[in-house]
């Protein structure tokens, strides 16, 4: 495993075990096409169906794997452990482990990547119910109101990040935070970084429907509390 890779990948994983080889199989060849030095950081939080078993199986026989697991503490946290770990990459890449983006929109934000600190290739569409999409919708508008536009999915899963602004950015985020990314995106905004945004689609192979639950009721509240503490700060 490089110790200081060029482009450091950063995956959390809750309960994927259906998804994690597609996942794999899928995505190594293009971070391979790049001909940089990679690593992917793979999170566990604390899943209980099998998928830190088989991270750890995966990683055995491929030194471009690093598992690393923590007690069960949400999607933000275990986004914010793979980003420590990564602290020394050059570029820093975050995608989600249930497989549901199309890797070619890769090549378009590696592409770009001189030009900008962060590249986001925003979902097209989000395969959600009403609840959901309209809770979305909150974040997005606040996110406006508060530090201007341009960002269409502040809290994409689907982004690079140069390296020393995405550390320069962690420095003021809470290690509490619920999504992380969302304040990530409007400190780029708000100190004016380079951004760049393409389009995503949606893999239709295993596609899910996002459905409103109270977990995200409530994480959807705290986060909007944070964001609106964060641009007060």
């Amino acid at each position: 495993m490089p110790y200081d890779p060029v482009l450091a990948v950063v995956i959390p994983v809750y309960n994927e075990a259906d998804n994690l080889t597609a996942l794999l199989r899928d995505w190594q060849p293009v971070f391979a096409a790049t001909g940089a030095p990679y690593t992917i950081y793979l999170i566990d939080d604390g899943s209980t169906d099998g998928s830190l078993a088989l991270l750890k199986k995966f990683a055995a026989g491929d030194a471009h794997l690093s598992v690393h697991t923590q007690p069960n503490s949400g999607h933000g946290p275990a986004i914010l452990k793979g980003y420590g770990l990564a602290r020394d990459a050059e570029w820093v890449f975050q995608i989600d482990s249930d497989h549901q983006l199309d890797p070619a929109a890769f090549r378009a934000l590696w592409e770009k990547r001189g030009e900008y600190d962060l590249l986001l290739a925003e979902r097209k569409e989000k395969h959600g119910t009403l609840g959901r999409r309209c809770l979305s919708l909150v974040s997005v508008s606040l996110v406006r109101l508060l530090y201007g536009g341009g960002v269409s999915d502040a809290n994409c899963p689907y982004r690079l990040m140069r390296g020393a602004s995405l550390q320069q950015a962690l420095q003021k985020i809470p290690p509490d935070s619920f999504a992380p990314n969302i304040l990530i995106t409007s400190w780029c905004i708000l100190k004016k970084s380079r951004i760049f945004t393409s389009v995503v689609e949606q893999r239709s192979e295993g596609m899910r429907l996002s459905k409103l639950s109270r977990y995200f009721i409530s994480g959807a509240i705290r986060s909007s509390m944070q964001t609106i503490i964060f641009r007060i700060r």
